[in-house]
């Protein structure tokens, strides 16, 4: 966990002061916030012109602010049993590719490369009477793919560590907003669930193509285990598909489910240098923790081992 005092601990006597205003406010609706004083003079809370505040006077951005019928998506906020709390924001700029063209990207990605909190509100209710909820501070965890991730403080001023978890977590829970509530038992609807059932298996092997070329250059085993249970083995991206170009044998593994899972969870990667297994620490005390170090399998033709790029951002995403 991270202490919130001992972040903002960090900051000049402005920024800190600045930042205060979305500590007490935390978990209330306001207007929107006019702002405050000091001997330097006022300070903005928050900018209609961006959603992203970056203040003349910092390097960092300062807040994060949702508006109803925003043109970028948000996933989130979902608020956890300790008061913490994860958000997806999305950057300023539609194209992901596009990010660092935006002065307030950049300075969002500072707050994260060095650990500086900023204030997240979302509107909630459009003129005249505007309304604001102030979720508080957050660390920016991670970005990917246009989102920046936020992992919420607790009144007790303390967040999760940044990482891939809250990505992760926040995904999850947007796809279980999806699910349908479960059925009641139908032993006449029982070919329904089986469609089902096989849709996932499906989509979790992979396009048949990327899968049937990953089966032939890992000659049907795991990239890791080396099981050799075809059934069972699926098509891991290194880096996510985007379209027929990603679906390279070079921008993929042939693993088993689980490890498959564990690999899109960020618990396990692969070490681009020496091309050995990692482990997240949380499965060092599971039986998984017979696969650390161990070598990657690679394929006979050199030409199609793992890219090695696509492994370094895969592992770097992972916090590896």
């Amino acid at each position: 966990m991270e202490a919130l005092q001992d972040l903002l601990a960090r900051l000049p006597a402005r920024h800190r002061q600045a930042l205060e205003w979305y500590r007490v406010h935390a978990g209330t609706e306001q207007p929107w916030p006019s702002g405050i004083s000091d001997a330097d003079g006022p300070i903005l809370l928050a900018t209609r012109a961006k959603g992203i505040y970056k203040p003349k006077w910092s390097e960092y951005a300062f807040s994060a602010r949702q508006v109803l019928k925003s043109r970028y998506p948000e996933k989130g906020p979902y608020f956890r049993e300790d008061g913490t709390w994860i958000y997806g924001y999305f950057q300023e700029n539609d194209e992901p590719d596009e990010r660092d063209l935006e002065f307030t990207n950049r300075a969002l990605m500072r707050c994260w490369r060095n650990s500086v909190s900023v204030g997240v509100l979302r509107q909630t209710r459009g003129k005249p009477a505007v309304r604001y909820q102030v979720l508080g501070l957050a660390l920016v965890a991670g970005w990917d793919a246009g989102y920046f991730f936020f992992e919420g403080f607790g009144l007790n001023g303390m967040a999760h560590e940044p990482g891939t978890a809250a990505e992760i977590e926040l995904l999850s829970r947007e796809q279980e907003k999806l699910v349908s509530s479960v059925e009641e038992f139908d032993v006449h609807n029982l070919i329904d669930a089986r469609e089902r059932a096989l849709a996932q298996i499906v989509r979790r092997r992979g396009q048949r193509e990327f899968r049937e070329a990953l089966i032939v250059a890992y000659e049907g085993r795991c990239a890791i285990s080396g099981c050799n249970a075809v059934e069972a083995l699926e098509a891991a991206h290194l880096l996510p598909y985007r379209g027929a170009a990603t679906n390279r044998v070079q921008n993929g593994l042939l693993l088993r489910s689980d490890l498959h899972t564990l690999f899109d969870l960020g618990q396990l990667a692969i070490d681009p240098e020496s091309l050995q297994v990692l482990l997240a620490p949380s499965l060092m005390q599971t039986d998984y923790a017979e696969f650390l170090g161990r070598s990657l399998r690679r394929p006979r033709d050199q030409k199609l081992y793992p890219d090695f790029e696509a492994l370094r951002r895969r592992r770097d995403w992972a916090g590896f």
